[in-house]
């Protein structure tokens, strides 16, 4: 364990690198999200006002890559909580590095915070990361959306154009949003208001030389928001609108 310990490199930026790269080399159906997928996806949070430090990686990963992923990660040098794993396996696993400089957190199949990201059938392909639009929505499903999560969807916009094309990886693809926003009417309500926290972000700390508008993707995000068909459940539950609470409060977990 001591021997694969001295692979984990001292940087968890260059780790995260690392990592992907070998989950993408032995075809795990596991990829990386949160803040550090942002990072190796987005130039504009390497530097400037929403550069930060990262404390943890997260991975998804797919059901019924558990036991393999678990193998991965103790082949890499990583120790797994025993007690959590054993409790929470069917849904999250947790490890940390063996001299408790980080910890990965892992969902599985879905993340679940304030709403539901359904991520079966979206663990593969060639990029380590989710893709560009389910990155984007773990940041916007959060109804208590803090700063240092605007700044991400903000950088992520900054760097990444829309597009209507889903097999596009460098582009945030509408058809994902249209139909997942379409389906969940809380889901889509709380990524509409913090479209329009992202955008009074945008006007107050513009990007210098940042390679799209966020403002004028923001706009585009709401067109095809409003453009998506609307299943009946959608329609219903937006009757019903802010009289029932929509969003679910994250349990913390311990460790």
């Amino acid at each position: 364990m001591q021997e694969n310990a001295n692979h984990i490199l001292p940087d968890i930026r260059d780790e995260a690198r690392r990592l992907t790269t070998s989950v993408l080399d032995a075809g795990l159906h596991a990829r990386l999200l949160g803040g550090l997928a942002v990072w190796l996806r987005c130039p504009s949070v390497r530097s400037g006002p929403f550069a930060r430090s990262y404390q943890d990686m997260d991975f998804a990963i797919a059901k019924g890559a558990g036991s393999v992923f678990k193998a991965f990660l103790t082949s890499e040098g990583y120790l797994g909580d025993p007690f959590f794993n054993g409790l929470h396996g069917d849904t999250r696993l947790y490890f940390q590095a063996p001299d408790s400089r980080w910890s990965i957190d892992v969902v599985i199949d879905e993340l679940t915070m304030s709403h539901k990201l359904d991520l079966r059938g979206r663990l593969e392909g060639p990029l380590p990361t989710l893709t560009l639009a389910d990155l984007l929505l773990s940041k916007l499903q959060v109804w208590e959306i803090n700063r240092k999560d605007l700044g991400d969807a903000l950088c992520l916009l900054a760097d990444h154009g829309v597009s209507d094309d889903d097999s596009d990886a460098e582009a945030v693809s509408l058809p994902r949003l249209r139909k997942l926003l379409g389906g969940d009417w809380g889901f889509c309500h709380t990524t509409e208001r913090n479209l329009g926290r992202l955008g009074e972000l945008w006007a107050e700390s513009p990007l210098p030389g940042a390679s799209f508008d966020v403002g004028e993707q923001i706009t585009n995000i709401r067109m095809a928001i409003d453009e998506a068909p609307k299943t009946m459940a959608w329609r219903m539950r937006s009757r019903v609108g802010e009289r029932v609470r929509w969003y679910e409060v994250p349990e913390e977990v311990g460790h």
